[in-house]
């Protein structure tokens, strides 16, 4: 057993990592990072406010966690860690396979626990699966926060350890972090494994130093093993090779290189793909594998489960390039003098749902006399109190002499009705389907509504604005909600030969906006008799450009537009 004061040595080490194999076994053989050196910094003490380490699948990454939080506690007096994971069975498995065989195959942290209770040196001791302490004052407690962080609330801790981070809300980050605040350490800790570029994961990345296992070769030349760096020609069927010579590297001689070093004294990151780890590189079967892996698995799943690269698995119509391009507009405040200078103005309404990540958005679009539609102003409401959001929305309608809106039906059937008839305000429902026309007038209950293929809408949507016939406040004030056009992403799926194609939602971005935008430009088209060669430029559907405007059907009276739709 390593007594007191050589663990004390210990925590002052530069580089803790080397004396592992003097604490831990694995399998009855001493535990070392020999063979997989790249996940050192997990045993580093002298650590900023935040620390990510994303790696691909099966590197050991919760063997080191877990190796990692016991050493801490064994030579930390009273610093308390919180693990949280996303789910309760990852929660209890991290810790029944992990966690306790950590401290099960070390002698000293067993000592800390089992040797000296049995002595009565501290019978508050406590060994559970969801709460491991030490007799120094140490302890980890374990919990889980997929979809509310409220069990989180209320633990006090010195480091919270966010486990399998790809599959966690962004959202709950700052709320579990709450039991931070009264520790002078304060830090957080991020491990996890790359998904799609809108993960949590991936949002984190990007914040942090980036660090990255550079080899230089003997040609001189750096290579790094992301998709800037060629990662994918660096595999080749020897090992890891240069991509300037072709040389194969030795992955041992790496070192981590920040793409942003200025953040390294407060946010600290490290990527791990499997094609730099000895443990798998110097091994002749498990590089054949990976190697048969590389040549038949589809690229988006070689980016995340090999090389721990973040990847979309659906593609996007229009990108943050597209929107800042058409953005374009004065002000919202600017705008609400021009209204007079539009053709037709309609509203469009998504009812949320209250949640975290979803709520109800209103926006009014104007359209041009040339054809051009001009988002004039959104609003997002946080909470639902129905009487004032309805309210709300009734203000602005007439405020901006709105002769239509266009809200959805799915979530807010009960609410349009109420607009209409407590309000006033002339309601077209909208209902998303799959169907082989865009637009299929099918009233409910004596009340309108259209449905409408949800794929074919948000796409000529999205094409819409990419060739400029939607057009957005500046940026630096609507940014807020132009970035949910981004949150749907196209999937497509092919079962007994039939291809399909759908939009998904990211769960970690809303995209209520998108959809009250969707609404409101689906019932603009249809009222103004706009086809999808008016909508889309027709040079981006393969045919000539379409010319002359659309139809300027100013003084219509809304009980004549609510006539014509029906038919």
């Amino acid at each position: 057993m390593v007594e007191g004061d050589a663990l004390e040595h210990i925590s002052r080490l530069t580089n803790r990592s080397t004396v592992l194999p003097l604490l831990f076994q694995l399998k009855g053989k001493p535990y070392s990072l020999a063979d997989y050196p790249q996940f050192a910094p997990m045993y580093d003490m002298n650590v900023p406010a935040n620390t990510i380490v994303m790696s691909a699948r099966q590197l050991g990454k919760s063997m080191n966690l877990s190796r990692s939080e016991v050493l801490d506690c064994m030579t930390s007096p009273h610093l308390q860690i919180l693990y949280v994971a996303p789910l309760q069975k990852q929660t209890q498995r991290y810790s029944q396979l992990y966690l306790r065989d950590a401290i099960v195959t070390c002698e000293h942290a067993n000592y800390l626990q089992t040797k000296s209770k049995e002595k009565g040196e501290n019978s508050s001791i406590v060994q559970s699966v969801m709460h491991q302490t030490f007799s120094i004052g140490s302890g980890i407690q374990l919990t889980y926060a997929k979809t509310s962080p409220d069990r989180a609330r209320g633990i006090m801790a010195d480091r919270i350890d966010f486990d399998e981070i790809q599959d966690q809300l962004i959202d709950n980050i700052p709320i579990i972090s709450e039991s931070l605040s009264s520790s002078e350490l304060g830090a957080r800790r991020f491990t996890g494994t790359a998904k799609t570029t809108d993960n949590t994961i991936e949002a984190l990345w990007q914040d942090s130093s980036q660090c990255e296992w550079a080899m230089r070769c003997g040609c001189g030349y750096w290579n790094v093993p992301n998709v800037d760096g060629k990662v994918l020609d660096m595999i080749q069927g020897p090992g890891l090779c240069c991509v300037k010579c072709g040389k194969q590297l030795d992955v041992r001689k790496g070192e981590y290189i920040a793409a942003y070093p200025e953040r390294m004294n407060f946010f600290q990151g490290y990527h791990i793909p499997q094609v730099i780890v000895p443990a798998i590189v110097e091994n002749p079967l498990k590089w054949s594998r990976l190697l048969e892996k590389v040549l038949r698995l589809p690229l988006p799943m070689i980016l995340q489960e090999i090389l721990g690269i973040s990847c979309s698995l659906g593609a996007r119509v229009i990108t943050q390039a597209d929107i800042t391009r058409q953005s374009t507009l004065p002000s919202m405040e600017r705008l609400q003098s021009k209204i007079n200078e539009y053709v037709m103005l309609v509203g469009g309404v998504d009812w949320g749902v209250a949640e975290q990540t979803s709520f109800t958005v209103h926006t009014i679009i104007g359209l041009r006399p040339d054809g051009a539609v001009h988002t004039l102003w959104a609003k997002r409401f946080a909470g639902f109190n129905p009487d004032e959001v309805m309210g709300e929305i009734a203000k602005a309608h007439r405020f901006y002499h709105c002769q239509m809106l266009f809200a959805d039906f799915g979530m807010g059937f009960d609410k349009n009705i109420m607009l209409a008839q407590r309000f006033g305000v002339p309601v077209v429902q909208i209902m998303y389907t799959r169907q082989n026309k865009l637009l299929t007038y099918s009233p409910f209950l004596d009340n309108p509504r259209w449905t409408v293929d949800k794929v074919t809408a948000l796409e000529i949507l999205f094409l819409s604005i990419k060739y400029g016939r939607v057009l957005f406040p500046p940026q630096d004030e609507f940014k807020v909600y132009t970035d949910d056009l981004l949150s749907p992403y196209e999937v497509i799926t092919e079962v007994g030969g039939l291809t399909t194609r759908s939009f998904n939602r990211n769960p970690n971005r809303p995209d209520d906006f998108c959809h009250a935008l969707c609404f409101a430009l689906m019932g603009l088209y249809k009222i103004t008799g706009n086809s999808i060669t008016d909508a889309v430029p027709g040079h981006a559907l393969g045919v000539d450009e379409i010319s002359g405007g659309a139809p300027t059907p100013d003084h219509i009276s809304p009980d004549d537009m609510m006539s014509s739709i029906r038919g």
